[in-house]
C-alpha cells in the first residue's frame, strides 16, 4: 500500500492539476502560464507559485524530452505586401486569438514565423520539420500551386492550411467556401437588375480569388448574360486599392452600378471613392462586401454581406491540428463554412447616373 501510496505521489503535474491547487478554472491556468495579459497579477502570481510547488515547468522540460514534443505550434504569418496597408494585423490577431482557445489546456503554445512570401513560407516550413522545431503548423494565404503544401503533403508532418490550394493532395484544411460567396453575392445584385458588375478581388495568384471568380461568373451565366469580366480588378487587399479601383472603374465608358468587395479594407476604399464622385449607395450604386471582423454593419450606410467570423475558422484549425498530431488521417479534417448572408439594403438597380447613359 506504501508503494501505491508513493507511485500516487509522484504522478507528474498538470495543469488540471494546478486547476485543482488552486482553484482557478483550466483556462485561467493555462493563461496565466502563457503570461496573458487578462489574467490579473495576483491571480498569476498564486498560479506560478503553485506550478513551481508542483514542479509543472520541470516536468514540461522533462516530457518534452522523453517525448520528443516541442509543444510548439507553429504559425507564418506573412508581413502585408502593400505599402501602409491600413488592415494589416488585424486579422491574424483575431486568428491568433481563435487558434489560442483551441489549444487551451493542451499544454501547446503557439510560435509565430513572420514570412514575406509563399516561398519564404515553404523555406520556414523545410526548416521546422527539418530540425523539429515545432509539432505542428499552421499557415494561410493559399495559391492555387501553393509550394507549403506541395512540400508537406509529402511527409507526416502535421499541419493545417486556411485555404485549399488547386492541387488533388491530401492534407487537412479549413476553409470558406469562396465560390459561393461570390455566387450569392452577384446573382443577388443580378436579380436586382445590376448588369453592369464589378469584383474587386485579390491576385489571381491565390487559390480563394479563383474560386471568387468563378462564383462571379456562374451567377451571370445561370441568368443568361455575359459576366462583366472587364470590371473585374485585382490587387492588394487594402483601403487604398478599393479607392483606385473605384476610381478608375468610374471612369470606364459602361460604369460599374454594383461593387462586390473581396474584404472590409477594400470596401471601406471603394466607398470613398464613390462619395468621392457624389454617388450614393443604395441609391445611385449598390456595394456588397465580404466580412470576416464584424465591421460592415458600422458602414454608412450599413451594406449587404457575406459574413464569415473569422475566429470560429481559427478555433477550427487549432481543434484540427491537435487532432491530426494526435494521429487522426487529414482526410477527416477538412471543413468549408458558408458564409451567413446578411441582407442590409435592397440592393436593386436604379436608374443609371448621368455618365452611364445606357449603361445596362
Amino acid at each position: 500500500m506504501a508503494k501505491r501510496e508513493g507511485e500516487i505521489g509522484r504522478q507528474l503535474p498538470t495543469i488540471k492539476t494546478l486547476s485543482e491547487m488552486t482553484g482557478f478554472s483550466i483556462a485561467t491556468v493555462s493563461k496565466a502560464l502563457r503570461n496573458s495579459p487578462v489574467v490579473t497579477a495576483a491571480t498569476r502570481e498564486v498560479i506560478l507559485n503553485a506550478a513551481k510547488d508542483a514542479g509543472y515547468a520541470a516536468n514540461q522540460r522533462g516530457m518534452a524530452l522523453r517525448t520528443g514534443k516541442t509543444y510548439q505550434i507553429a504559425v507564418l504569418m506573412p508581413l502585408s505586401a502593400a505599402s501602409g496597408y491600413e488592415w494589416d494585423g488585424v486579422e491574424y490577431t483575431q486568428i491568433l486569438s481563435g487558434i489560442s482557445q483551441a489549444l487551451e489546456g493542451s499544454g501547446y503554445r503557439i510560435s509565430v514565423q513572420v514570412i514575406t512570401d509563399a516561398e519564404d513560407g515553404a523555406a520556414m516550413a523545410r526548416q521546422i520539420v527539418g530540425l523539429g522545431l515545432a509539432d505542428g503548423l499552421i499557415f494561410s494565404g493559399i495559391l492555387a500551386d501553393d509550394p507549403r503544401i506541395n512540400l508537406l503533403a509529402e511527409t507526416d508532418f502535421p499541419f493545417v492550411t486556411l485555404g485549399r490550394c488547386r492541387r488533388d493532395l491530401d492534407y487537412a484544411y479549413v476553409d470558406v467556401d469562396n465560390e459561393w460567396a461570390a455566387h450569392a453575392a452577384t446573382a443577388r445584385l443580378i436579380a436586382g437588375g445590376h448588369r453592369r458588375i464589378a469584383l474587386v478581388n485579390p491576385s489571381r495568384a491565390l487559390s480563394y480569388s479563383l474560386d471568387r471568380i468563378d462564383g462571379f461568373r456562374r451567377a451571370f451565366r445561370e441568368a443568361g448574360q455575359a459576366p462583366s469580366d472587364d470590371l473585374i480588378v485585382e490587387g492588394d487587399l487594402s483601403a487604398r486599392f478599393g479607392k483606385a479601383s473605384a476610381e478608375a472603374l468610374l471612369d470606364v465608358a459602361r460604369p460599374p452600378t454594383a461593387f462586390v468587395c473581396v474584404n472590409e479594407a477594400t470596401t471601406l476604399g471603394v466607398l470613398s471613392g464613390l462619395a468621392g464622385r457624389g454617388l450614393q449607395v443604395a441609391g445611385d450604386v449598390d456595394v456588397v462586401a465580404y466580412d470576416d471582423i464584424n465591421v460592415s454593419a458600422y458602414f454608412n450606410p450599413p451594406l449587404t454581406t457575406l459574413y464569415q467570423p473569422i475566429e470560429v475558422l481559427a478555433r477550427t484549425l487549432g481543434q484540427f491540428l491537435l487532432r491530426r498530431i494526435a494521429g487522426e488521417s487529414p482526410s477527416v479534417l477538412r471543413q468549408t463554412f458558408r458564409p451567413a448572408l446578411v441582407p442590409r439594403q435592397p440592393d436593386h438597380a436604379s436608374m443609371p447616373f448621368s455618365h452611364n447613359k445606357g449603361g445596362e
